[in-house]
């Protein structure tokens, strides 16, 4: 079960998205925004999944967290 909040390990961190994957394959999952952060420092914001306009409400809630 994935946590609202959750901070976990690599190991924890992959079995999360295999998670997510599963949920995604089964049609479970609708829409998903990540922050991806790069080992150089950088960072990139993703939305996957969903009508335009559930993406679009998800990457600014996404957005808004990071002000």
């Amino acid at each position: 079960m994935i946590r609202t909040g959750a901070v976990l390990g690599k190991e924890a961190g992959l079995a999360t998205l295999r998670e997510l994957l599963h949920e995604a394959e089964q049609g479970s999952l609708n829409c998903m925004a990540l922050r991806v952060y790069r080992t150089g420092g950088g960072s990139d914001d993703l939305v996957l999944g969903g009508t335009a306009k559930e993406q679009a409400k998800a990457l600014g809630d996404l957005l808004a967290m990071k002000n």
